[in-house]
């Protein structure tokens, strides 16, 4: 039988190659942020991928329950509707808004120079600011505001063109992040089952169970909320953009799209998109803009009250207080995305914690 020689230091292989990535690390630290960055770009299309799926995921679990399909007709009749939907938001919509858009920004000189026009009439008619010389500085401000308007508008047009560029790098990460999905949907459990194996491996039972538990908790939350939240924000868009058309708003496409996205902020998401609106809207025609303002308040209301409640349920219920907390605590630190996440985010702690307290409780109750 032949005898084979161990190889001499065999075992420190390892080690020089980990010394090795670590100098190469080191020496290249300028370039780790080029690298990272690198990394999470190439990793986008998987995390649009991931939400698309994540999203979707519920109407797929509907349909297996309803009508109990395999998977793959699952996915197919799901994606059809998807794409669908996607098609006649481009083919229809979309050059709606973008012609609007194009018109709002054109029309945006005649605007200032109506305001202009009824500034300067309210300064000189203003008594109280005649008296204390403020109406000749205020007059020379707006003169000023009104001509800077004028110059910078056409290049900011452009601008604005040159940006749209920047879509097609959305609608490539869009269009490769509804084929992952589908991959992800498709391999659901079994990407669960290998990640729960990855958890136990590296932790103990009792760390694993409590990190799936809390995974499962999260989920249902998040879930319950987004899915919900953009099924409201559709409901409500859709409503706006009706009521916008009967009380012969201006832009009501554009107008309701803005204010069924910013509807997924809770509270403020109206109020937000309602401003532009108004202002816009009070140039044409003022009693036009106090009409939308009822409008938009009512139905804001009627959907707090009876709308959002019945798609979002209870799951996560707060108290209004909570919500504010979130969104405030969620838009400081990371803006526009984080008052989206705050309120869920908000939820899922206040439901930890309640199982925490009544836990703590219920122990010293047995004790």
């Amino acid at each position: 039988m032949i005898q084979y020689k161990k190889i001499p230091y065999i075992e420190l292989i390892p080690i020089i190659i980990i010394t090795f990535l670590i100098f190469r690390v080191v020496n290249n630290v300028e370039n780790i942020g080029t690298i990272l960055h690198k990394i999470f770009s190439l990793l986008s299309y998987f995390i649009w991928g991931f939400v698309i799926a994540y999203l979707l995921n519920p109407l797929m679990v509907y349909i297996e329950k309803k009508t109990k399909i395999k998977r793959i007709y699952s996915i197919s009749i799901m994606y059809i509707l998807f794409v669908g939907i996607i098609i006649f938001i481009i083919t229809l919509v979309t050059p709606n808004v973008i012609k609007s858009a194009v018109d709002l920004f054109n029309n945006i000189p005649q605007f200032a120079q109506k305001s202009y026009k009824w500034s300067t009439k309210f300064l000189s008619n203003n008594q109280l600011l005649n008296k204390y010389d403020v109406t000749s500085y205020l007059n020379s401000y707006l003169n000023t505001f009104n001509k800077d308007i004028t110059a910078y508008l056409s290049p900011g047009l452009q601008l604005i063109i040159n940006n749209l560029m920047g879509i097609s790098s959305l609608f490539m990460k869009l269009m490769s992040g509804i084929v992952i999905s589908f991959y992800f949907l498709l391999d659901k459990e079994s990407i669960i089952h290998n990640l729960e194996r990855l958890i136990y491996s590296v932790l103990s039972e009792t760390v694993t169970f409590k990190i799936i538990n809390f995974l499962k908790i999260a989920n249902t939350t998040f879930k319950k909320y987004f899915v919900g939240k953009i099924i409201d924000s559709i409901i409500f868009g859709t409503i706006t953009f009706i009521g916008f058309i009967i009380l012969k708003i201006p832009y009501a496409l554009p107008f309701s799209l803005v204010i069924g996205v910013t509807n997924m902020i809770p509270y403020f998401g109206n109020i937000m998109g309602m401003i532009p609106a108004v202002i816009i809207t009070l140039f044409f025609n003022p009693m036009k803009s106090v009409e939308l303002v009822l409008f938009v308040v009512t139905l804001s209301n009627i959907d707090g009250w009876f709308i959002s409640p019945k798609i979002i349920g209870d799951k996560v219920g707060l108290s209004p207080l909570l919500v504010i907390l979130g969104i405030v605590l969620g838009g400081g630190l990371f803006g526009i995305i984080g008052m989206l996440l705050g309120v869920p985010a908000i939820a899922l702690i206040n439901t930890l914690l309640g199982e925490f307290i009544d836990k703590q409780i219920k122990n010293k109750m047995i004790g």
